[in-house]
């Protein structure tokens, strides 16, 4: 019974040493990778996408920038990614196709209203220095 116990602990305590590994190194990962700036062809739109959050640019009267940061919904795929956010009570779906290699002509940012009308903007996107 003994032998067992001590099996089983080492397995544990495996297991709990590759899920640590795991966790440091995507951690370090995550961290690496530069935000992604992105505006509409004629300006409408830009913005600014870091981890989970977006920041949409916008210019008040005296022509200071301003950003809003919001947390957005996520749902990757193998080479980009779809985020969806609210801003106004209107849905804003940024749909990246590939991260490592941005095209004007598969990128997009998707912006309906609350009465389901939706305007889709192609964007220019490229990662900060």
């Amino acid at each position: 019974m003994r032998v067992l116990e001590r099996e089983n602990t080492h397995l544990f305590f495996g297991i709990m040493g590759v899920l640590a590994i795991l966790m440091a190194m995507s951690t370090n990962s995550y961290a690496a990778v530069k935000p992604i700036t992105c505006s509409t062809n004629f300006g409408e739109r830009s913005f600014t996408i870091e981890h989970n959050t977006i920041a949409f640019h916008s210019e008040d009267k005296s022509g200071r920038s301003i950003s809003s940061i919001m947390e957005s919904a996520t749902q990757k795929s193998q080479q980009g990614f779809k985020k969806t956010t609210y801003k106004n009570g209107f849905k804003h779906m940024i749909h990246i196709e590939n991260e490592n290699k941005f095209d004007q002509n598969e990128d997009f940012l998707a912006v309906t209203s609350p009465k389901g009308h939706k305007m889709t903007y192609p964007i220019t996107c490229s990662r900060m220095e």
